[in-house]
């Protein structure tokens, strides 16, 4: 990406506090909570998610909590790369071992998305 990391990280801070979903046709029912925000993924599964750690400029922590006892943590690093920021995210969710092949596509998919929104994000402004 060619914003800096600066812009990278105050979107990515702020994504929990936006008044409308982002664009990722898996996610519906966006709502902002005081702390995040709530939605529901592939019409099955309810989420809250909140901001718990971040170190400005190079990465952030986003836990991730559901109504079916599934629970996530997706962490952002922010990188220079040759002149450009990098994004990526690691995702780790604790799910019962039967869920885990339903829920990896779905997530991938959904992290992949994010980071294309991020980056149109980034160079609008």
């Amino acid at each position: 990406m060619s914003a800096p990391a600066e812009r990278i990280f105050s979107i990515l801070v702020g994504f929990a506090h936006l008044d409308h979903a982002p664009a990722i046709p898996q996610v519906t029912n966006w709502t902002t909570l005081e702390d995040g925000c709530q939605f529901t993924v592939a019409g099955m599964i309810t989420c809250s998610m909140r901001l718990t750690e971040q170190c400005p400029f190079s990465h952030l922590v986003y836990e991730i909590s559901s109504d079916k006892g599934i629970s996530a943590k997706a962490t952002f690093h922010i990188e220079e790369a040759g002149g450009a920021r990098q994004v990526s995210i690691e995702a780790d969710a604790d799910a019962p071992i039967f869920l885990q092949p339903m829920i990896k596509k779905p997530l991938e998919q959904a992290m992949n998305k994010g980071l294309e929104k991020l980056k149109e994000m980034t160079e609008r402004i």
